[in-house]
């Protein structure tokens, strides 16, 4: 399988990163003490709009706020470098984890979800690895788990937080065996609920949108729905 070329990413500042406040964006409103709040994670060399512009398709209660990416990437911004990952090198997803874990300490409100694409997939569900009760549940797409094992892996297969996972059958960054990978740690590690989309490439058509329209309202309102380990084919 050929891996596509991305430029490299930068530091947008020294290290430790943090999130830029001035880039977040929020639909509906900015949070306050009381508000629900649904991290979203955009992809490599995206930007803070981005996914944005799935929340009025998206259920109403909780605020959205999406974080931009605390490296540069070309025109856009990451949260690590670009594939091929070195999994023995895991400091700028931790890097990372930490930016997102401050500004969530320090933001009013309760976060209860995240919905990450590509890599903000992965530091979606790299976060629940770092805190098994970051999130309540994620949605996680065109993404896989960083490829190493780490210290909070146990804790989370312990607790196994619903998680979503959508993907396309033709993403040029996934072959059958990594898709394998990625089921079988997501099996282990959540209560997994997948959408393959046979002819997608890497990206989220309508049909994908409505199952995760469908799961965070599951989500918000409380329901399990009895659907843990169901996998959607369309």
């Amino acid at each position: 399988m050929s891996t596509p070329s991305f430029p490299p990413v930068t530091r947008l500042t020294p290290a430790p990163s943090a999130i830029d406040d001035a880039a977040v964006r929020y639909h509906p409103h900015a949070p306050g003490p009381e508000d629900r709040v649904v991290l979203l994670l955009h992809g490599l060399g995206s930007h803070e709009e981005d996914l944005l512009g799935l929340a009025p398709m998206l259920p109403p209660g909780p605020v959205y706020a999406s974080l931009r990416g605390v490296l540069a990437c070309g025109a856009g911004y990451a949260w690590m470098a670009p594939p091929p990952v070195d999994p023995s090198d895991p400091s700028l997803i931790d890097e990372s984890s930490a930016a997102v874990e401050d500004w969530i300490a320090r933001t009013p409100g309760t976060v209860v979800g995240a919905i990450g694409f590509s890599q903000g997939g992965m530091l979606a569900l790299h976060l629940l690895r770092r805190d098994a009760r970051a999130f309540e549940w994620i949605v996680q797409l065109s993404g896989r788990p960083f490829g190493a094992p780490q210290p909070g892996d146990a804790a989370l297969a312990e607790r196994r937080p619903p998680a979503l996972w959508g993907h396309g059958g033709l993403d040029p960054l996934f072959d059958p065996a990594m898709e394998d990978e990625v089921r079988a740690f997501m099996t282990a590690h959540t209560a997994l609920e997948e959408v393959h989309r046979p002819y997608l490439g890497h990206g989220i058509d309508q049909e994908e949108l409505a199952a995760i329209a469908g799961f965070v309202g599951r989500m918000l309102e409380g329901a399990d729905g009895g659907t843990a380990g169901v996998s959607a084919e369309g």
